[in-house]
């Protein structure tokens, strides 16, 4: 079968880049011909040189490491995702209207109106309203990526409504989307299922992780994303010391002028978490990822306008009885590292569980 994703393949983030690979390889495996469509109303591209120059050290510094990050990004891409030939616009997009069985959209954030806003003709390409009249269409694992309707607004309720019929079939990523989209279309019928990336096994992403380049002295791996660093740093340093631990920090937006900075490639942040001894980190991916290592961790909550992504961890912790994993703002304050052990065979048997129907879905989806 011919399959067509769409999802957030272009964006430079750990999480985005590696639920497409994915989701993509698991349909492979199944022995489908999978093309991840590369639209891109503005495409990426690296600015020209002069325009990573700076007056400001500080800033200077940035800017080379943003650029850096967008090669890595760019070499993944080239040897894991299997894209189509670049689309700028929606009358090339439709084009690709009947050259696929089956279209999905997902699984990350793909209905978020906040991301859907920022595209020309991102609400056709995610809905996949471009689709001919011949090809099914179905969401796997997407999320709208708010937890209430309180959050969005009269338009967006009615143009997500609309779109939202028009899917064959609707899995989502969080149980709160399955309220939303009852909500918002009236449909009964949306299932959660797991992430893409819990798809595949720990043998799988070891592969693609690698080998242990060097021997290292053990290590906390601080993967705080949104630039919520500076509200965390305290919670960090102090986890660090109780545990004994050095601090390998993965942030971009600051890492040149801190200590134990790293600015992997998606294969490397891999190799980090896996390897580490001990991860805090508030990325869903992170996460997960730490699940499928058997890595210990706490995960810090987002706040404020972001506070409504938290409910994919919170939903999935709760579901793994993992919920003392999560620090409450006044654990940030005075934070103790638990002591009790994670029961990883439990954790396994659990994540087998969800693995089996998120494959109870795509079957009955045609796949």
């Amino acid at each position: 079968m011919k399959i067509g994703i769409t999802t957030l393949q272009w964006a430079n983030n750990y999480g985005a880049v590696l639920q497409a690979h994915a989701l993509q390889h698991f349909l492979q495996t199944r022995g489908h011909d999978v093309k991840i469509i590369d639209y891109r109303p503005s495409p990426s591209q690296a600015p020209p040189l002069r325009s990573w120059l700076s007056l400001s050290p500080r800033r200077y510094l940035q800017k080379w490491e943003n650029r850096k990050k967008y090669y890595k990004f760019k070499n993944f891409r080239k040897h894991h995702l299997n894209l189509t030939a670049p689309i700028t616009s929606q009358n090339d997009l439709d084009l690709y209207s009947d050259r696929f069985n089956l279209l999905i959209t997902g699984s990350d954030q793909v209905w978020n109106p906040c991301y859907l806003d920022q595209g020309n003709g991102f609400y056709d390409f995610y809905f996949l309203s471009f689709a001919g009249t011949s090809t099914k269409r179905i969401s796997y694992s997407a999320s709208i990526g708010h937890t209430d309707l309180t959050t969005l607004t009269d338009a967006w309720r009615n143009v997500l409504g609309k779109k939202l019929k028009a899917i064959d079939a609707i899995s989502v990523r969080e149980t709160s989307g399955i309220h939303l989209v009852r909500a918002l279309s009236e449909r009964n019928d949306a299932v959660c299922v797991a992430d893409p990336t819990l798809l595949l096994s720990r043998d799988y992403y070891d592969q693609l992780a690698g080998g242990v380049r060097k021997k290292r002295k053990p290590y906390l791996f601080n993967c705080i994303l949104h630039d919520e660093i500076i509200n965390n740093r305290r919670t960090v340093n102090v986890i660090a010391n109780q545990l004994g631990l050095r601090l390998l920090n993965c942030d971009v937006q600051r890492g040149p002028l801190h200590r134990d900075y790293a600015l992997p490639s998606p294969e490397g942040w891999l190799r980090a978490i896996r390897d580490a001894e001990f991860v805090l980190t508030n990325s869903f991916h992170c996460m997960v990822f730490c699940l499928i290592f058997h890595v210990p961790f706490f995960v810090l909550l987002l706040s404020g306008n972001l506070a409504s992504m938290n409910s994919r961890i919170v939903d999935l912790l709760k579901y793994l009885g993992l919920k003392n994993r999560i620090l409450n703002p006044d654990q940030n304050r005075n934070p103790t590292v638990v002591a009790e052990n994670i029961k990883w065979e439990s954790i396994d048997d659990k994540l087998s569980s969800l693995r089996l129907s998120s494959l109870t879905f795509l079957m009955n989806s045609g796949i």
